[in-house]
């Protein structure tokens, strides 16, 4: 590690809360002492050799009474104790890795989302960013028996590889409908969302991986709480030489929690797409359920792909299942459809939308239905 980097972070985080600035070196110096993989380790190259310090400039918007929605910056002073126990200690560890480590040193930018206990937001909640920076960073917690729809769709616009975390931390009985689309320009990124649960907490994550670029995707919900509840559901497309690892993972710590993880992907040319999904169900955590469903579509002989289920029981008390399927297009199929007048590439389009569109009809509302079928015809490239 690079002895003036640290100096670099010294001089970007001026003018910040002391705390932050604190927390920000240490991570800095203690970032070479932890783990890193492989996949980390192409992003990390990138980001020693040019770090990117320069705060995204993001404009304080004006919401409507009841909840908050601020730059994490600027809500790291106006809202100090929330921020400094939450940010990156309760979902997103910045101790737990490397690459953690230095996306809380060379933080550029990101959203505090705030929606305090007992309270009900009728409209969605937008996070739509062009981030310039490459570590964007939202915190977004919601209060006991609070209830929101959260939308995030935000565009990682630097050529340097981006890293955009999302924290999801859920009070007791809170119930949350997050979806996600982001989209990168640099050839390699990472996204992490990861959820702390408190008891009877509702989390449902519905998630669409349509961007064009290799991704390492970390999706990871904690039901500490007794009663709570994760689902996650979500839809993938890679194509030409693109690489994508989806990682999920559902851990069931308290009583009667519930984790359900329902994953569907299609590839094609020569790329790769993984769903590496874990269930995980801690002694103690009776009368628990813990299920997950993953599927992949091959449309070329060159692409391939992985449907990794893994279940981790160490209780006699529960529901625990998963499936798993990889299959390559009929090609009776493709041959049927051509016959009926249609290009190959027409063919695959008609069939790459009925391998998904199940998965994104369970999405919550019509609104976000339509928004991700556009958003899939857009990437399939259909005008």
């Amino acid at each position: 590690m690079k002895p003036d980097l640290l100096d670099q972070v010294r001089v970007a985080t001026q003018g910040q809360p002391d705390w932050l600035r604190k927390k920000r070196q240490l991570a800095m110096m203690m970032a070479q002492k932890l783990p890193v993989t492989d996949h980390q380790q192409t992003v990390l190259k990138k980001w020693l050799q040019n770090p990117q310090l320069d705060i995204d400039d993001e404009q304080v918007t004006t919401t409507p009474d009841g909840y908050v929605n601020l730059p994490i910056f600027i809500a790291a002073q106006q809202y100090p104790e929330l921020v400094q126990e939450n940010l990156m200690e309760k979902a997103i560890n910045w101790q737990a890795n490397q690459l953690n480590a230095l996306h809380l040193a060379f933080l550029n930018g990101g959203r505090f989302v705030y929606v305090p206990n007992n309270t009900v937001v009728d409209q969605p909640i937008e996070l739509h960013a062009t981030v310039s920076g490459c570590n964007y960073h939202n915190l977004i917690m919601v209060g006991a028996n609070s209830k929101v729809t959260i939308i995030e769709n935000e565009v990682a616009s630097d050529q340097q590889p981006s890293y955009l975390g999302t924290e999801l931390l859920l009070g007791d009985s809170a119930q949350v409908n997050y979806y996600q689309s982001n989209t990168f320009t640099a050839d390699h990124n990472w996204e992490s969302v990861r959820a702390y649960q408190a008891g009877d907490s509702l989390l449902n994550i519905y998630s669409a991986f349509f961007d064009r670029h290799h991704l390492e995707a970390d999706y990871h919900a904690n039901l500490d709480g007794d009663g709570s509840h994760a689902n996650f559901k979500m839809v993938g497309i890679a194509t030409h030489d693109q690489v994508q690892d989806i990682h999920t993972r559902i851990d069931n710590h308290g009583l009667h929690t519930d984790g359900e993880i329902l994953q569907n992907g299609v590839v094609k040319d020569q790329a790769i797409l993984n769903f590496h999904a874990v269930g995980k169900i801690y002694q103690g955590a009776h009368q628990s359920a813990s299920n997950q469903e993953s599927r992949l579509l091959t449309l070329t002989a060159a692409s391939h792909g992985e449907a990794d289920p893994v279940l981790l029981i160490e209780d006699n008390d529960v529901n625990a299942g998963h499936a798993a399927s990889i299959g390559q297009v009929n090609p009776d199929q493709l041959y049927y459809l051509q016959s009926r007048g249609l290009t190959l590439m027409e063919a695959e389009i008609l069939l790459t939308k009925g391998f998904l569109l199940p998965v994104i009809e369970k999405f919550p509302d019509q609104q976000l239905r339509d928004q991700t079928i556009n958003e899939l015809l857009e990437r399939l490239e259909v005008q």
